[in-house]
Parts: structure tokens; sequence; C-alpha cells
């Protein structure tokens, strides 16, 4: 979650920005301290490493500007916004000058105050995302593992929607058991702008369909977006069309774009899950323009091609069959170059959700297993491709010889003995 600070002397004014802030991004932000001055603001700066600050400009002791100059000297990548109630230019002027883009002036409605934070979480997000995708991750091998393997469970969701795999199969793997006889709603995005989004932005699109009482997953496969709530009473899905209307202006304004979306019906139960996908699909291609429609079924197939070398793949390196992994790796890149372009970053990322699936797969098999170390060597070297003319496919070799271990079945192990 995302750090926030926040100024004002006035108490009530205190209370209602974190009233709206809990509101409006629940899973995003947490606040850490809330000042009525900008001395003991500024004291607990260093204890607190926001990563946004909201500030009033009239403050006792030390207003907003004076500490925006003080915390811009120490801590020049913190997200500042300025609240006022004055509209004299002088304020914006200052506030321009100590690299202040946003200013909010009072009295300000709930939208304007979302989009304001809105933007201030995209630069964010950019950063964040560039951050996330260069490197998995810079800490020790086991937090490296655990951060990879994290998304195991966005993954897998796509297993579900194309029935690779049924619920009875999947559903302890995506911890989705609590779940099995949930209401349950899948809305699905599509937009280039999805393509090299990182972790870091899918959270923020998952704030946007928090809703009390529902669970929501969601997962980004080349340039489409899947949202899965679930919940015990159907009637909180009431507010659902407002949470699209506002993932879609975030993804539209921020990158200008098109953005389609579809969303299906309430179904009750796992066992319905493809079924909602399959009518989420179906509204984008029923309600799209020639164009759109057309990008979106290209997509979809080669999502479904990808599932089938996926398979491919998963008994190429079960057989130790390098020549055939090797030939099939390329065949995804080739599959990834035609729907992302030459995006460099989103190839990464996409490869990289590939390989977790067919090694997660392999370690679906009997009495075979690829060994964690194996897998952080695979995951190093994915790491080590900045793609600075240092492209993929000239490192498909060395993806194409993961090392299976296959162990001795225990019956076989005591007739032996």
């Amino acid at each position: 979650m995302l750090r926030l600070m926040l100024a004002d002397d006035e108490q009530y004014e205190r209370n209602y920005l974190e009233k709206i802030i809990k509101e409006s991004y629940p899973t995003l932000l947490t606040i850490m301290c809330k000042a009525a001055d900008g001395v003991d603001f500024i004291a607990k700066m260093e204890e607190c490493s926001p990563h946004i600050i909201l500030l009033d400009i009239k403050m006792p002791r030390m207003d907003g500007l004076e500490t925006a100059r003080l915390i811009r000297e120490k801590f020049p990548d913190v997200q500042i916004i300025i609240i006022s109630a004055y509209s004299d230019f002088s304020y914006t002027k200052q506030a321009m000058q100590l690299g202040i883009a946003e200013y909010l002036l009072k009295p300000y409605t709930d939208s304007d105050f979302r989009s304001i934070m809105d933007r201030v979480i995209a630069r964010i997000r950019e950063r964040e995302d560039t951050l996330s995708m260069l490197t998995y991750s810079d800490s020790n091998d086991i937090s490296k593992a655990s951060f990879f393997f994290k998304n195991m469970d966005k993954i897998l969701l796509w297993n579900l929607f194309y029935r690779r795999k049924s619920i009875s199969e999947m559903s302890s793997s995506l911890e989705l058991r609590n779940h099995k006889n949930s209401w349950l709603k899948v809305v699905l995005i599509s937009s280039s702008a999805l393509s090299s989004m990182g972790d870091f932005s899918q959270e923020v699109l998952k704030n946007f369909f928090y809703m009390e009482k529902a669970t929501v997953l969601n997962s980004i496969w080349i340039n489409q977006m899947a949202i899965c709530l679930f919940t015990e009473n159907k009637d909180c899905f009431t507010d659902l069309n407002s949470c699209i209307r506002r993932a879609r202006n975030y993804l539209a304004k921020e990158h200008q774009i098109s953005v389609t979306c579809g969303v299906s019906g309430a179904y009750l139960g796992l066992d319905s899950i493809a079924d909602a996908y399959d009518e989420s699909a179906s509204f984008i291609t029923d309600f799209s323009d020639v164009e759109i429609r057309r990008e979106f079924l290209s997509t979809s197939e080669n999502m479904k091609k990808l599932c089938v070398l996926e398979d491919e793949l998963i008994y190429s390196y079960s057989d130790n069959d390098k020549e055939t992994s090797l030939l099939k790796l390329n065949q995804i890149i080739d599959i990834l170059e035609s729907n992302l372009g030459y995006q460099d970053i989103a190839i990464k990322l996409n490869f990289g959700r590939s390989l977790m699936s067919i090694i997660y797969g392999v370690n679906q098999l009997p009495n075979i297993r690829i060994k964690t170390t194996e897998t952080l060597d695979l995951i190093n070297k994915l790491e080590q491709l900045n793609f600075n003319g240092d492209h993929l496919r000239n490192h498909l070799e060395y993806f194409s010889e993961i090392k299976v271990h296959k162990s001795i079945d225990p019956k076989e192990r005591s007739n032996e003995e």
C-alpha cells in the first residue's frame, strides 16, 4: 500500500480527508500520520516515509508552503498536494516553484479530490511499475521467490476461464475454497494501455472495484484484464457500474486511448466462472465497433494458442526434450510480438507469466519436480535481460534447458527394496 501523510489545522478537515481516502482508496492508501501544523508534520516525516503528502496552506507555527520547501530538500521524490481556501495566484506560483503540480482549492468535491489523487497515483504507478518490471526483486533469493510466486493465483485464473482446469483442481491453488458457493461476476477490460502494466498498476485498478463484503481477484494478460468479484450478498454488485466507469476513465484519461469493457451477469457458484468470463467477452464482441471487435478476437485467439503451447511445453520439459522446448518457446515469442509489437518490457512480463504457468504445470505431474533453486535461476536470468539491445529470443536456449527431476514412486521404491 502507498503511505500517506496529511496536515491541516482544522480537525474537521483532517477527519473528512481521512474519510474520503478510506472510502475511495481502501486497499491502496494507508494514512500514516495526521498533523495539525507543519512543525509536528516534519518531525514525523522520517518515521512515516510517505509516498504522498497533503498539506493545507494556512497552518500555525509553519505554513504549508514552508513545510513543502523543507520536505523537498530531504525527500525530492515525494508527491505533494497543496490544499488551500485561497485562490491567490501567488500561492500557486510558489507551489509550482517547489515542484508541486497539484493544487486543490477549497471547497472541493469528492470528485475533485479523487481526480487529483488519481493523477498523483498514476505518476507513482509509472515509477513503481518500471522498477518492478526491470527487476522482480532486489532482495535475497527467498524473498525473490516469494515475490514471483505470489502472482501465481493471477496466472492460474486464466486456466479457469479457458477451461484448462476444473474448479476442483484449482480451488485450493487459488485459495477460492471459501467462495465455492458465492455469487460471482466477471468484468473484462480490453485496452493496449494494459500491456505494460505491472503489479502496482494491477493494485491501483483492483482498488477501483473494492466493494464492502466482496472479494476481488484481478489479472492482466497481454492487453486484457479480468476482474472477478465474489460475494455472499448479491446486492453488493449494485455499485459495480460506477466501479467500471472509474477504472475505464482512469485508463482512458491517463493513456488517451480506447478502453473497452464487458461485464457478466451474476452467477451462483465457482463452477460458473468460465461461463461468466464468456459472457463478459461476448459483451465486448457484440457491442463494440468492427475494429475493436476484430482486435479483441485476434488477441483472445492468440491467448488460446499460448495455452496450447504452454501445455505442450509442460510435456516437452517433462521429457527433457530441449529441441521441442526451444521450438515452442520461439512460437510463444512469435505470438507475443504479434500482439505487443516490440515492447520489450511487455514481452518480458508475458513471457515470465508463461514460464511460471509451465513450471506450475510440470510440478503438477506425478513424480516430477522442478526444484525451487532452478526456478530461481530462471528468474535471475530474466532479471538480467533489460533489453537494451539484449533481445529475449537470443536467450531462449537457456530457458529451454529447465532441469526436471523425476522422483521414484514410493510403491516402486518399496518393490525394489
